[in-house]
């Protein structure tokens, strides 16, 4: 995880706990906390159970759309679809489902939660959300196609003069204030916050 970079030694999880993982549903909640931490939880169990003392980070994040009200749930980002949609047919159905918005109705964001959890117990949880964006009404198939995640090819970047998110060179996605940038500053905070041994 590029965001904590510098600050952990970052070990990838056994290969092979991860379908028992997947079997135990690790999306469950109603809101990204709770999914992400229920997702740290899940792992440190099993990373527990393996002997291991790990401290286990779990995420989960989802497109805000304020306009649609109650008829969107940032939780479902990925389902809402359909289960076994591609990203194109996502993109499609969001694209469907927002034809009726105007001008600031458009108007998007992210928020994305990080959790850290040990033997099955959460111990910490950051949120953040990105600076705000307008959802575009058409999208390059070739970038969802290249990308694999199909949300930066519909984000419009008001700050850097209309462009998609998906357009930007990495030097101008990390001048961004995004969800990524605001998590990684909590987390440094919250590092140096913490007791020295």
């Amino acid at each position: 995880m590029a965001v904590l970079e510098g600050m952990a030694r970052l070990v990838s999880p056994p290969l092979d706990i991860s379908h028992e993982i997947e079997e135990e549903g690790d999306e469950v909640g109603e809101t990204v906390e709770a999914i992400a931490a229920g997702k740290a939880s899940a792992w440190s169990r099993r990373l527990g159970a393996a002997g291991r003392e790990d401290l286990v980070v779990g995420s989960d994040g989802g497109l805000l759309l304020p306009a649609l009200g109650n008829d969107w749930n940032p939780v479902r980002t990925r389902r809402f679809a359909g289960v076994g949609k591609d990203a194109r047919a996502r993109a499609d159905a969001l694209i469907a489902l927002t034809d009726h918005l105007e001008g600031n109705q458009r108007r998007i964001g992210w928020r994305e939660a990080v959790a850290f959890a040990r033997h099955g117990k959460v111990v910490a949880t950051f949120v953040a959300e990105s600076v705000p964006g307008l959802l575009a009404r058409d999208y390059d198939p070739a970038v969802v196609v290249a990308n694999g995640f199909w949300v930066p090819a519909l984000w419009i970047c008001p700050e850097f003069g209309g462009r998609r998110l998906a357009e930007l060179m990495p030097e101008e996605r990390a001048k961004r204030d995004d969800h990524w940038s605001r998590l990684r500053r909590q987390f440094r905070q919250a590092f140096s916050d913490m007791p020295r041994a």
